[in-house]
């Protein structure tokens, strides 16, 4: 019996169809590296006794940041998603807190903005060689890495009861996926500006 290339295509495409209406949530981290500019603003340069105005220069203070946003990129809703930080690397503002709870429920589509991680986080520091106790310059980048586990469960029907009862037992979650920072994957050219 001969089956044409068509009808075997059609079937395949159907079959793939079935295979991918499965609806699950798939959690993914994206980081984003930002490069903004503030609106300008004018400030005049005065002569030495300060009662002059030589002139008025303009100017845009510029932001460097990287930012790191989970978003739920699957079909459902994602349930009970908890994380666990691991690495070395440390950045000058505590973690939000929100990473050592159980974060309820993350919708399809819904971003969760995590952590903002600016440019001077990245660097490693050293005393001036003057002999200042005050003064610090960058002498690197950090080598150290963040790993961000995320762990989390399919809304609650038989069906997910059924395929994650095993996991459940054992006490854990139905999904699982982890995310490294490396601050290594920054370093190079700025994306192009915006300005505000």
């Amino acid at each position: 019996m001969d089956v044409s290339a068509s009808a075997l295509t059609g079937a395949l495409r159907v079959g793939l169809q079935v295979v991918v209406a499965r609806k699950r949530p798939v959690l993914e981290i994206y980081q984003t590296l930002n490069n903004t500019f503030g609106p300008p603003f004018d400030f005049d340069i005065k002569d030495v006794t300060g009662t002059k105005t030589l002139r008025t220069d303009r100017h845009r203070f510029q932001d460097i940041f990287i930012d790191l946003t989970l978003i739920n990129i699957g079909g459902v809703r994602a349930e009970n998603v908890t994380f666990k930080l691991r690495g070395e690397f440390k950045h000058d503002r505590p973690f939000p807190e929100f990473l050592a709870s159980n974060v309820r429920q993350i919708a399809p589509g819904q971003p969760l903005y995590l952590i903002r991680i600016d440019d001077h986080d990245l660097n490693v520091y050293s005393p001036d060689p003057e002999g200042s106790t005050t003064s610090f310059r960058a002498t690197g980048i950090k080598t150290t890495t963040l790993t961000i586990s995320v762990d989390y469960d399919g809304p609650a029907s038989f069906f997910n009861w059924l395929i994650s009862r095993h996991r459940k037992w054992r006490g854990l979650k139905q999904y699982s996926t982890q995310f490294t920072f490396d601050p290594m994957t920054v370093v190079g050219d700025l994306p192009p500006a915006k300005y505000a």
